[in-house]
């Protein structure tokens, strides 16, 4: 099964809830706009939601983060850079405390410190993708899954 969480603007959302559609979830994940504010603390927060929801159910979730990891938006919604990843490594921090597998994929044209320290917090794998396409993205998800 794959979801998506988009964040961006000033909030986060699941625009994909947990479907088995690896065909769909491509589509989406081809479609999805980058740019502008990056509310991670949010996206750390509606991800890990989503999966220990999945864990509930008797599943092993992997979260998978597209970022440059450059925060820019606190947890309610206002452009303060520092705050920003402050909220972003608190939450980090609790996502890792859970025990989750992670995985960060820098989406940098430049590979950049603020999305290994992302990687860090969430004790998760780091992977540098500076040109990502939903192939390249699918085929770094296929290698951190069992058997991958």
């Amino acid at each position: 099964e794959v979801a998506l969480v988009a964040f961006r603007g000033t909030e986060a959302e699941t625009i994909l809830e947990p479907t088995r559609s690896l065909a769909r979830a491509k589509r989406m994940l081809a479609a999805m706009p980058g740019g502008g504010g990056t509310p991670l603390a949010n996206g750390i927060a509606r991800s890990l939601e989503l999966a220990l929801k999945v864990r509930r159910r008797g599943a092993v979730p992997l979260l998978v983060f597209l970022t440059d990891g450059r925060a820019n938006v606190t947890l309610d919604g206002r452009g303060d850079r520092p705050a920003a990843r402050e909220d972003a490594r608190r939450l980090a921090d609790r996502a890792a405390g859970y025990g989750l597998r992670s995985l960060v994929i820098d989406i940098a044209r430049r590979p950049h410190d603020a999305a290994r320290e992302l990687a860090q917090a969430l004790h998760a794998d780091y992977r540098p993708l500076p040109v990502a396409n939903a192939a390249r993205v699918s085929g770094i998800v296929a290698s951190m899954m069992p058997g991958g």
